[in-house]
């Protein structure tokens, strides 16, 4: 079985990507082409939009390729850092029969040697070597032979200079220039619909939130995302909060909601209050790993924001408003339905710390009633609220 392998960030995608596979494709017969997006969960991304969003757009682009076609989320759900030998162990085992084609550049393959583990990704590949190039490259064909040795059906590929770049479509984009002639139109659309690239920080990260919700979340709990927006909106007016805070925080709030466990916990447990993180219910850890992605995928550094979505499954004291519009909009969003609802939205519409106190008490009520388990941070809060509301004091 033949695997042509490409490998990159693709942020975003372009023509000059598509010119590099179809080229592929015509020097050779493949049963299946593999399209891996690097991703970013171990550190903060050097990428500018999250993983869902570039794994989505590189689908969009080249769906109709002609041949099987796989875009994996293999290095966007690693733990750690990827080195391209542990990602090829990995196509290896998924594919015992395979023989890898990596498609790299010139100057990937000059500076092979620098890679980890050099040597034992070369036995376990045949590279396709592009080079853009006219003419004879001395230190490419020195590279190459150094390849040879370990891989022996490495090959250099001449292909006409596309000239575009990932850095000149954002550029573009940012600045509102049309950029249809350097990306496909399904993706240029998206870009621009999006505003992906804005320099505007909420224009960006709230529209890129609406991608990502319907990519990363099943259709009711988007729905709900979408409800706890907007009434987190309405509250965020009522009370002065920053509306584009609120709708940001509320948008984000459960993104990691349905992600498998051990990713969410790992997310979680990258949040700056890791020391707390195993002792808490799986149930609330959805926020904190929310909370991780949206700083590490999306650039989010705004402490408010961050812990608006951590606070929002269990509450907390001192909780800032924007923290209670957030925890009340999640609670009472439209398609909520249950007895005490309807008392609860007036109140939180008339004074949000009593409301936030009636809240925790239905909370753990309910809580008690399913014999659930329940946070620690919602008892504190809960008492911090009720001696706010009754004239106590708190002792933090």
């Amino acid at each position: 079985m033949d695997i042509l392998f490409f490998g990159g960030s693709f942020d975003p995608v372009h023509n000059g990507h598509e010119n590099i596979l179809r080229t592929a494709l015509g020097y050779k017969k493949f049963d299946k082409i593999i399209i891996m997006p690097i991703g970013s969960p171990g550190h903060k991304s050097s990428c500018k939009a999250p993983f869902a969003v570039r794994k989505y757009l590189v689908q969009q682009a080249f769906f109709d390729i002609g041949v099987d076609m796989e875009v994996s989320d293999f290095e966007g759900n690693s733990f750690e850092k990827s080195y391209s030998y542990i990602t090829v162990d990995y196509l290896k085992n998924l594919y015992p029969d395979s023989k890898i084609h990596f498609i790299i550049g010139a100057d990937s393959a000059i500076n092979m040697h620098k890679w980890v583990k050099w040597e034992y990704l070369a036995q376990n590949v045949t590279y396709l070597v592009f080079d853009r190039e006219e003419g004879e490259n001395p230190q490419l064909e020195a590279a190459v032979e150094r390849l040879k040795k370990y891989s022996p059906d490495t090959v250099v590929i001449k292909n006409t200079v596309f000239p575009v770049s990932s850095t000149q479509v954002r550029s573009m984009a940012a600045a509102g220039e049309d950029i249809s002639a350097l990306c496909d139109v399904k993706v240029s659309a998206i870009i621009e619909q999006y505003k992906l690239y804005s320099l505007d920080f909420y224009e960006k990260n709230i529209n890129t939130a609406m991608l990502l919700i319907p990519l990363m979340l099943r259709e009711k709990r988007a729905q709900h995302t979408f409800n706890v927006a907007k009434l987190a909106v309405e509250l965020a007016d009522m009370y002065g909060v920053d509306r584009q805070k609120a709708q940001l925080s509320a948008l984000l709030h459960d993104i990691m909601k349905q992600q498998p466990d051990d990713i969410m916990l790992h997310r979680a447990r990258q949040s700056d209050i890791i020391e707390k993180i195993d002792r808490k219910p799986m149930p609330v850890l959805h926020g904190f790993a929310a909370a991780d992605f949206a700083r590490r995928e999306m650039g989010i550094e705004d402490q408010e924001i961050l812990m608006a979505i951590k606070s929002h499954t269990c509450g907390r004291r001192y909780m800032s408003d924007l923290e209670k519009v957030i925890y009340l909009a999640d609670m009472l969003s439209e398609e909520r339905n249950f007895p005490e609802k309807e008392p609860l939205l007036q109140l939180a519409r008339e004074n949000l710390d009593t409301a936030m106190e009636q809240a925790l008490k239905d909370s753990i009520n309910w809580l008690k009633e399913k014999g659930g388990e329940i946070d620690s941070d919602s008892y504190e809060a809960l008492d911090y609220f009720t001696a706010l509301n009754h004239g106590g004091k708190n002792n933090g």
